[in-house]
């Protein structure tokens, strides 16, 4: 059974009143990391620099409700995992079945009983810690640890749903190990193993960010989606990828191209990503790696689509 270390929890705590958040942290501060917001708005902005593990929301405040700020962590999968607790002074039904739809997973009604609130808390960090646990087993892959073709499937869709909203630019790529076979063939599988953990990971560094999504997708392919960048900043962090793969410099003597394994990639960048489908791009994205293989391997084919039908 894993242990979960509560200590390294963060929570934030979204209050527009500062008693209010001072007296949840003199409750709580000595067992949590704690942060704290005074708005909806600068919640928003904290939460994509310091992903919090439970957010104790105050459901009444001014230009950003905390049921508003609930819709929309809810409705982005990049956050809506978290866990809400409301802290609230409400007495009505109506306004309780207002939080658990707006997605909120328990209450906290003022004034606070401060033994009611530590004890919620570590109950809801106890069962968020035990999904991230399964969801790690399902949703990565067991060799490298980074996203798996099931994770991609099924979160791509909305990654992709979500960047049509904002009709920016959006691209994919896909990335392939240069003559991976005859690395396999010339230094055994285990060796190939190494060399696939290493590689995933280095590109991985490079990546981890809201904005994109990195994956697996068989074999020794990866696949990547990017969201609101342009075109060479695209360009720009392929070829660092590409370089910083390159740079490992793993030995590679039954390679054409290098005498270290490398990187093919092929891309597509959409200007209109709004009247796109993903699976097209993917299919597209997927030919112009085999036209960088085509040609010789360890490079780079992009291609902008300003139509995409």
């Amino acid at each position: 059974m894993e242990r979960f270390n509560f200590e390294m929890a963060d929570v934030l705590v979204v209050d527009d009143q500062a008693s209010n958040i001072q007296l949840i942290y003199q409750v709580l501060h000595s067992d949590y990391n704690i942060y704290m917001a005074r708005s909806g708005a600068e919640a928003l902005e904290l939460i994509k620099t310091q992903r919090p593990d439970i957010i104790l929301l105050d459901v009444y405040m001014p230009e950003l409700s905390g049921l508003e700020l609930c819709r929309m962590l809810k409705g982005n999968p990049i956050y809506c995992d978290i866990p809400i607790i409301f802290i609230t002074s409400f007495t009505e039904p109506e306004q309780e079945v207002e939080c658990w739809e707006a997605g909120g997973v328990d209450f906290v009604q003022k004034p606070i009983n401060q033994l009611t609130l530590s004890k919620r808390v570590k109950a809801h960090l106890t069962l968020k810690f035990q999904a991230d646990v399964l969801k790690r087993l399902v949703n990565l892959d067991g060799l490298t640890g980074i996203y798996n073709r099931r994770y991609f499937d099924e979160q791509g869709a909305i990654f992709f749903s979500n960047s049509q909203q904002t009709n920016v630019g959006f691209s994919v790529v896909m990335f392939d190990i240069d003559y991976f076979k005859d690395f396999n063939d010339r230094y055994g599988h285990l060796v190939g193993d190494d060399c696939l953990k290493k590689v995933s990971s280095c590109i991985n560094r490079l990546v981890n960010d809201d904005h994109k999504l990195f994956a697996r997708y068989g074999g020794e392919e990866f696949i990547l989606l990017i969201s609101e960048a342009s075109l060479l900043d695209v360009k720009s962090l392929i070829e660092s990828i590409c370089n910083a793969v390159a740079a490992l410099k793993i030995p590679h003597e039954s390679s054409k191209c290098s005498a270290y394994v490398t990187v093919s990639a092929g891309a597509i960048y959409c200007d209109n990503p709004e009247i796109a489908r993903l699976n097209d791009l993917v299919e597209q994205s997927d030919a112009q790696l085999y036209r960088a293989k085509d040609a010789g391997r360890n490079q780079v084919f992009l291609k902008e689509i300003l139509n995409p039908f």
